[in-house]
């Protein structure tokens, strides 16, 4: 038998040297295939936008320096949707056969969180990283993003410290803003005085308004976008005569345009991560360079970094498994956005904010 056997093992390995000769000779790249998922058109889309471009710019930087892959991106708008998102996710993993995915821009990452973890592909969250990254095990959901809670522990800080006892929140229905209330009320128990909590779709909030006390220290206005604030500022101006300093996150620092927020007359702070150091101002030079314009949202950066690991990895080994457990052994990646560290988990920790004056 072993004699039968040998003359046909002897071809296959022939026919295997061959075939690697031929690929080595023709030279052709390996080909990553990686989706994207960010707002471009709804509520998020002033940081989606710009997720977009750091998630391309991932892609050149890594094909420039690994010139034996060819990374294909394929980017799907998610409309700041739920229902979207998900079919957008549906269709990267059924039609374009993706194992790997950026996004999606802000809180529409949960409901991706439980299909990623059924079907086995790798998704990476650039803005996001609420309660529900502790709820379960997963295995396949990772993010990069600094912690959503330190926004209301930023913020709460900076409240006590300024000694403020009267403090109104503001507060749009949704899983990120749900940890940030928690939060400022569990740090600041004895002084919030009232809360309200109102739809992503709500601009009307002058019964809201006329219910609040007078005389309040500050409000913690936590709305989901740029319309909603631009309303809620406005009506405050035009039912009530004080002006409380507002805090916010730093979604307040893209507004536009800018000088709506100043007319207003609020001293208006907001609490955001720190960027800052040799690599993300040579990521920020780039950026410029190749779109023009800064980033708008601190995600970019994050985006930047999470597509460069996922590239790294998957050059590796590109199973979905292999990128998982390459992800969960990151433990000293120096990146853009600071010293990415999952260390065995799915998230990373230990990451700084700041509170900032946008107009004292």
């Amino acid at each position: 038998m072993r004699r039968i056997l040998t003359p046909y093992a002897r071809v296959a390995v022939l026919i295997w040297f061959c075939v690697i000769m031929m690929i080595d000779a023709n030279g052709s790249p390996q080909e990553i295939r990686i989706g994207g998922l960010f707002d471009l058109t709804g509520g998020g889309a002033i940081w989606g936008r710009s997720e977009k471009n750091a998630f391309l710019l991932a892609c050149r930087d890594f094909e420039a320096k690994n010139s034996s892959f060819r990374v294909t991106p394929i980017i799907e708008d998610t409309l700041f949707s739920n229902r979207h998102t998900v079919t957008s996710l549906q269709k990267l993993i059924s039609i374009d056969k993706i194992s790997y995915v950026i996004g999606a821009t802000w809180e529409n990452t949960v409901p991706m969180m439980s299909i990623c973890e059924r079907k086995k592909v790798v998704c990476v969250s650039p803005s996001y990283h609420g309660k529900e990254y502790y709820t379960r095990p997963w295995r396949y959901n990772f993010s990069a993003w600094f912690d959503d809670r330190e926004y209301s522990s930023t913020i709460a800080s900076d409240i006590r410290a300024k000694n403020m006892r009267r403090i109104t929140i503001f507060a749009a229905l949704t899983p990120y803003y749900d940890s940030l209330v928690e939060d400022l009320l569990s740090r600041l128990s004895d002084s919030v005085i009232s809360t309200e909590r109102v739809t992503l779709e709500e601009r009307d909030f002058k019964s809201i308004l006329m219910r609040v006390k007078p005389d309040v220290d500050g409000v913690a206005m936590l709305l989901d976008n740029a319309g909603q604030i631009q309303a809620f500022l406005k009506q405050w101006s035009e039912l009530r005569g004080d002006r409380p300093p507002v805090y916010s996150d730093d979604l307040i620092a893209y507004l536009e345009p800018p000088e709506d927020l100043k007319r207003h007359g609020f001293p208006y702070f907001y609490a955001h991560p720190v960027l800052d150091g040799f690599q993300y101002r040579e990521f920020l030079t780039r950026y410029v360079s190749t779109f023009g314009e800064p980033p708008l949202g601190s995600s970019a950066a994050v985006t930047y970094d999470e597509t460069k690991l996922i590239l790294d990895c998957a050059a590796k080994q590109p199973s979905p498994t292999a990128v998982r457990d390459c992800l969960s052994a990151t433990s000293s990646y120096s990146g853009a956005s600071g010293t990415i560290a999952f260390n065995g988990g799915q998230t990373v920790r230990d990451r700084t904010m700041r509170i900032s004056a946008l107009y004292p």
